[in-house]
């Protein structure tokens, strides 16, 4: 069986673990290759936030090139986005992953360097530290992002936006 989306279960989580931080000490790090397809689902995102949340920082498929800038930011979260395989789950499908669990994921290029730079955050800036992963169709050389992720990343954006807006 495919597993579906369930929006209202993350956005009640992201809420959660948001609620009450101040804007702009949440920052969100999409990490991915857009030139392959479905990996660039969190510079993706990071298009979608920027203008609308204070920080929404490409790190390309490199998270560890920019872990000072995110230091100095002196963050109360950061949130990862990024391209995650949770086998049987429909594209767009998205869930939140603690740091130390990302590498039991189905292989993406850069499980192993993004769970060393979240406990490396999570230890040197006391952040709350979580990636949101989301289900990709497709990953290939030199393709765009598959349409059917369009509307889920869309209003996936919609709903971090929302859980850093204060009541």
């Amino acid at each position: 069986p495919i597993v579906r989306m369930d929006m209202d279960a993350l956005k009640k989580e992201l809420a959660d673990r948001l609620h009450g931080m101040t804007p702009d000490k949440v920052v969100f790090v999409g990490v991915g290759n857009r030139l392959r397809a479905d990996d660039g689902i969190g510079p993706a995102l990071v298009d979608l936030l920027k203008g609308r949340v204070a920080h929404a920082v490409d790190a390309d498929s490199a998270p560890e090139n920019v872990t000072s800038a995110i230091r100095q930011l002196k963050p109360s979260a950061i949130v990862f986005l990024d391209a995650a395989s949770f086998g049987d789950a429909a594209p767009g499908y998205a869930r939140i992953v603690e740091p130390g669990d990302v590498e039991k994921l189905e292989a993406t290029a850069h499980n192993f360097s993004l769970d060393v730079v979240m406990e490396y955050l999570k230890e040197s800036t006391g952040a709350d530290v979580f990636l949101v992963g989301v289900q990709p169709e497709r990953i290939a050389e030199g393709e765009s992002l598959s349409p059917s992720l369009i509307g889920p990343l869309k209003e996936l954006s919609d709903d971090l936006v929302d859980a850093i807006k204060k009541d």
